[in-house]
């Protein structure tokens, strides 16, 4: 008896699928290419990451005679849990998928990549409200000051110079116009050479994203070095697909397992608007 099999009909199946939500992830996320990345120590298996802190040591007159001062001190750990699931899905039924002149199939598994990137930017987006530091008023224009009051906190805190973000909502990028430090020759605005980047701002880096949080008429900006915050992504963003004989239709699902934490709350401002 002679079967239609994956072989005998592999010109019928798709391959394209879930690079394709690859592509829309990779081209949305902004925060999550930013931070620290712990992807490689869930990707095995286990849920929990213990980050170790490592303290600082004093440097101590030595005086002659006299012993050293050995320091020990006791140290502390950072947990991440990999707890967040986020999945997108939809169902296209055969009719649509035979009468559209378009291809249904690419174009909404394009929109579950774009979803999965945008819940996992907001996780982190949403750490913001988390840092001690703050800088800034709600529903305010920001102006020079609050920039630089920001980047002086992490100089305070001997942050390295390397590695710093500041990321706005798109209303601030247009408060910022009227800053003459944004329009002025300092501030490198040509062709984004990464998702969202909009120029370089006394330094830092400088991004636009709708996912930065927002409630009401208040946002919560960012500026941040990499190691204020991490994410681990343990698996995703992956698609499956099947053909479902009740619908008469392709089922399509994409999803994400993933975790975020807030690492060194020192390297991270909220800057208020």
């Amino acid at each position: 008896m002679a079967n239609l099999t994956t072989t005998t009909s592999a010109e019928f199946i798709p391959e394209v699928w879930s690079k394709m939500v690859l592509k829309a992830v990779e081209d949305n996320l902004v925060l999550a290419n930013l931070v620290t990345r712990l992807d490689a120590d869930v990707k095995g298996r286990g849920d929990i990451i213990h980050i170790p802190n490592v303290s600082n040591l004093a440097a101590n007159d030595k005086i002659a005679g006299s012993e050293v001062q050995l320091q020990a001190p006791t140290e502390t750990s950072v947990t991440l849990t990999v707890n967040q699931h986020k999945e997108s899905s939809f169902l296209v039924e055969d009719i649509a998928d035979v009468q559209s002149q378009y291809n249904l199939m690419s174009l909404y598994t394009d929109k579950a990549g774009f979803a999965i990137a945008e819940a996992v930017d907001s996780s982190l987006a949403a750490l913001a409200s988390g840092f001690s530091q703050v800088q800034g008023t709600f529903n305010t224009a920001i102006t020079t000051d609050v920039v630089l009051d920001s980047i002086q906190d992490l100089d305070d805190a001997n942050v390295p110079q390397s590695d710093r973000h500041f990321v706005f909502r798109p209303d601030v990028k247009r408060d910022l116009l009227d800053l003459s430090t944004y329009t002025s020759k300092d501030f490198v605005s040509g062709g984004p050479v990464q998702s969202g980047m909009i120029g370089d701002l006394y330094g830092v880096s400088t991004y636009m994203s709708n996912n930065v949080l927002r409630a009401g008429s208040n946002t919560s900006n960012m500026m941040f070095h990499k190691e204020a915050m991490a994410l681990a992504m343990q698996n995703g963003p992956r698609v499956q697909s099947e053909n479902s004989i009740r619908d008469l239709g392709s089922i399509v699902v994409a999803d994400a397992l993933y975790g975020v934490i807030e690492l060194r709350d020192t390297f991270g401002v909220l800057v208020r608007t």
